[in-house]
Formats: structure tokens, C-alpha cells, sequence
């Protein structure tokens, strides 16, 4: 069970950008992906028999729909590179 590396459930017409085992890190990519634009969820696999923070028993997915996935992606690199190119994309500042 735990020897595996995890992997994100299929979803159709979803694809997964983004994992984490930290709550608050999936609710900030998927607010950011939600600013650029995007459609974003996120499926938890947390296991609410346990109160752990790591390891396959809490595992976050923020998942965008398919025909935007390298374009969600290519945002996620420039938020991690610190690269943002349109830091408002609706014009506001």
C-alpha cells in the first residue's frame, strides 16, 4: 500500500496540475489558477481517520479541465519560478 507512488485519480475531462499534503498549498494553487482564469478543483484524499499531514493518507489534487492543463501548467512554473508575467490578468490593479 504505501510502497507505491501515489497517483491522482482519473477523472474524465479533468486533468491534475498540482499534489500536495498540505491543505492550505491546494487552496492557494487553486485560488491562483481561479485569478488566471482557470477552472480549478480539488480532490481530497486526506483520510479522516487520521490526523496526519504527510504521507499517501493526506494527499490534495487540484485538478483543471483538460484542454487547459499545459496552460495551467505553464502558469504553475511561472508562480513557483516567481516569474509572473500578468500579475492581474483582468487589467485590475
Amino acid at each position: 500500500m504505501f510502497g507505491n507512488d501515489p497517483k491522482p485519480s482519473e477523472i474524465k475531462d479533468w486533468t491534475c496540475v498540482f499534489d500536495t499534503n498540505q491543505e492550505f498549498e491546494a487552496e492557494m494553487m487553486k485560488n491562483f489558477l481561479d485569478d488566471r482564469g482557470f477552472e480549478a478543483q480539488i480532490l481530497s484524499k486526506k483520510d479522516s481517520a487520521y490526523s496526519v499531514n504527510h504521507s499517501q493518507l493526506s494527499l490534495l489534487y487540484v485538478y483543471v479541465p483538460d484542454d487547459k492543463a499545459d496552460d495551467a501548467r505553464a502558469a504553475i512554473r511561472e508562480f513557483e519560478d516567481g516569474e509572473l508575467i500578468d500579475e492581474f490578468p483582468d487589467g485590475e490593479d
